[in-house]
């Protein structure tokens, strides 16, 4: 068995080291031999480039760049997940279930935009040496998903309460596996060898959490563990041969021939071929391109639907992505491993009705209709987005980075609708059990529907627009 268990606690999942300035040195003394002189300043760095050119060998390079960001950032994200296995004493976690069993907080960084609601398990599947066997648990009533998805991102099955409530094993394989199913299992074919499984265990409340931990250790993971290495590198920020050479070599083992042909439509850009083989004019492209078109990514979640009062609706093939590439770039910064829609709606708010920033120097409500149409839970997230356009929680008093139908300090009006006050501010007296803290700038809000039902899905139901209210003191 490939189970790492509760072990895996001690990886903590914070990057963040202490910085400790060095002890500060007298000044020097002066020799008094003449006049001073103004000393000579250093010549002003040029700024880096924030536009690019319009041309067809840049919109061809934007394309290509948008096909490959999504697989880049998959094998960065399991980069930063297998490293911290290793540095536990685990030298190969590949084909392993690797829980956190304590909810995401706002040391999370390794995956953008996550949830304050479920447990994760997170498994990194090589499927090039044979069948992965996965066990999933009957765990009734309480809301579980097991997301597997390909190293583009896309969802090709959820395994769990909506499609298997009564729990089951099930054989994943790559694209060119052609035995029979395991005995006693039932077949899940991932058009990629290399996958990510990811597994979310809600939780009811903090005194919940041991429970849920021991319902996220029920799912067990056998395969095969002597599986080659990914040995390239995945900074954060990447130039253009770290970017190009990650890309190349995962579509390389990926056993998808959808992905070579794609390849090879975009080779004259230069993906899909060795970075020294490229022109300089090529590289430079590259590398100048690479920090601009991420920045274009930066809209995320709340750039990627139509918008009706403030809150941006996803669009239908949110997670089945099939040719949209722009999108499922846009998901890969801004809400990488978002589920389908029919397990999942996330509405997201950078702004009210009228288009003014949601900031967190203002105070806002948001009203939450009573009986919404769901059949799992429901939660109301705070984020800040960083520089690079990547969503995390915000650091606050009370640790609270989210509220929802399972926040027993909640208190709804008389018709059963739950106004929420958004601000920075901590606010006196009881109207804190409502609080959702914000940062004292720019903030954006999502709103998560799990199992939704048809008013959600067809667009029927709106959420009522977030409106600026006075502060609380």
């Amino acid at each position: 068995m490939r189970i790492l268990g509760m072990i895996l606690l001690a990886l903590g999942w914070s990057t963040a080291m202490p910085v400790v300035a060095a002890p500060a040195k007298p000044p020097a003394k002066l020799a008094a031999k003449g006049p001073l002189r103004p000393l000579a300043k250093a010549p002003a760095k040029p700024a880096a480039p924030t536009t690019l050119p319009d041309t067809p060998q840049v919109q061809a390079v934007r394309r290509a760049f948008r096909f490959a960001f999504p697989i880049y950032e998959i094998m960065r994200t399991r980069g930063l997940q297998l490293g911290r296995a290793e540095a536990a004493g685990f030298s190969n976690a590949v084909n392993a279930l690797l829980p956190r069993l304590t909810l995401a907080d706002a040391t999370t960084r390794e995956i953008t935009t996550p949830n304050n609601d479920t447990l994760y398990a997170s498994a990194w599947l090589d499927l090039s040496q044979g069948p992965v066997v996965f066990s999933v648990p009957a765990l009734p009533g309480r809301y579980n998903s097991a997301a597997l998805m390909t190293v583009t991102s896309d969802v090709v099955a959820v395994l769990g309460t909506r499609t298997a409530p009564q729990g089951g094993r099930y054989a994943i394989v790559g694209p060119g596996y052609t035995g029979p199913a395991p005995s006693g299992t039932e077949l899940v074919r991932s058009p990629t060898n290399q996958a990510w499984l990811l597994v979310r265990v809600v939780v009811n409340g903090k005194d919940d959490i041991p429970a849920a931990s021991q319902a996220i250790l029920s799912y067990t993971m056998a395969g095969p563990g002597a599986v080659p290495p990914f040995a390239l590198a995945t900074p954060p920020a990447p130039d253009g041969k770290a970017f190009l050479s990650v890309v190349n070599a995962v579509i390389a083992a990926s056993g998808s021939s959808d992905l070579q042909a794609k390849l090879m439509g975009i080779a004259d850009t230069g993906l899909g071929r060795d970075w020294d083989a490229l022109t300089p004019d090529a590289q430079a492209l590259w590398n100048r391109a690479i920090p601009i078109m991420t920045r274009e990514l930066r809209g995320g979640l709340a750039d990627i639907g139509g918008t009706v009062d403030g809150w941006s609706y996803p669009p239908f093939n949110i997670a089945e992505y099939g040719d949209d590439d722009d999108l499922r770039a846009k998901v890969a910064l801004g809400g990488l491993a978002a589920l389908p829609r029919v397990e999942a709606v996330y509405l997201s708010a950078r702004s009210d009705a009228t288009g003014a920033a949601l900031d967190g120097s203002k105070s806002w409500r948001v009203r939450i209709p009573a009986g919404l149409p769901l059949q799992a839970f429901w939660s109301l997230t705070m984020y800040q987005q960083e520089a690079d356009g990547r969503l995390f929680f915000v650091p606050n008093p009370l640790d609270r980075f989210a509220v929802g139908d399972r926040s027993r300090h909640l208190r709804p009006d008389r018709d059963g609708s739950t106004e929420i006050f958004v601000q920075a501010q901590k606010p006196s007296g009881e109207r804190v059990v409502n609080w959702l803290p914000a940062p004292g700038g720019k903030f954006v809000l999502v709103f998560r529907a799990y199992l939704p039902k048809a008013p959600l899905l067809d667009g029927s139901f709106r959420l009522p627009p977030v409106i600026e209210g006075e502060m609380i003191p």
